[in-house]
């Protein structure tokens, strides 16, 4: 009867207003001493069919439910739903499976940009740079730099790395330019390849290659 939005609120029913239909889905009972979770998902359905449509109903109707029940239970007292909720009533939790395995991607993507970040703080990229590629203020780059790598500080211009290191880096820039990649993941593997440099010291190298590029095709 219940599956957790991206709000952590419990909700028996689709994006619709109407009853979540299966897809790739498990019914977990509620065990008989677990009385606060039967009570918490039956006030939830009770709120929800008394904040129902008559469309909404319509569809409580066509998953199951009788319209007697659906009328009973939306006049249920909160002493009745205590005493409903004591022992096992036909309450379970839905999985779903779908929307489960959607959120995890989401928390993982959190975790690998989260990662990613810290990565650039420390390794010393420009405040502008990590906004660009982040989407953050230049404000938000300095507040996060004092508390994940106070030790770290880029200002001014970078000294430029000397020959054939420079070439390198040049030439390394280039072949990720030509693979399918964002932009943060080539400054990334670039700064992987260079770990003895500070990322700054790599983007002053990209910038003036692309700088001497824009000036042949001028």
């Amino acid at each position: 009867m219940s599956q957790e939005d991206d709000g952590g609120r419990a909700s028996p029913i689709d994006g619709q207003g109407g009853p979540s239909r299966p897809a790739d889905r498990v019914s977990v009972p509620v065990c008989g001493t677990d009385q606060a979770t039967r009570l918490l998902v039956l006030t939830r359905l009770i709120a929800s069919l008394n904040d129902s449509t008559p469309s909404d109903i319509g569809e409580y109707l066509r998953a199951g439910l009788s319209a007697d029940l659906v009328d009973k239970l939306r006049t249920l007292p909160l002493s009745e739903a205590l005493r409903f909720a004591a022992v096992e009533c036909g309450i379970s939790i839905v999985l779903d499976g779908t929307a489960m395995r959607q959120r995890l991607a989401r928390l993982e993507r959190a975790q690998t940009d989260r990662a990613m970040f810290e990565h650039f703080i420390k390794q010393g990229a420009s405040p502008q740079l990590i906004g660009r590629l982040f989407s953050v203020s230049q404000a938000s780059v300095r507040a996060a730099r004092k508390t994940i790598a106070p030790e770290t500080a880029t200002g001014g211009r970078p000294k430029q790395p000397q020959e054939p290191l420079r070439t390198q880096i040049a030439l390394t820039w280039k072949a990720l330019l030509h693979r399918t990649l964002t932009e943060r993941e080539r400054y990334y593997m670039l700064s992987m390849q260079f770990t003895e440099l500070a990322i700054i010291a790599l983007e002053a190298v990209v910038e003036d290659e692309a700088a001497i590029a824009r000036g042949r095709a001028s």
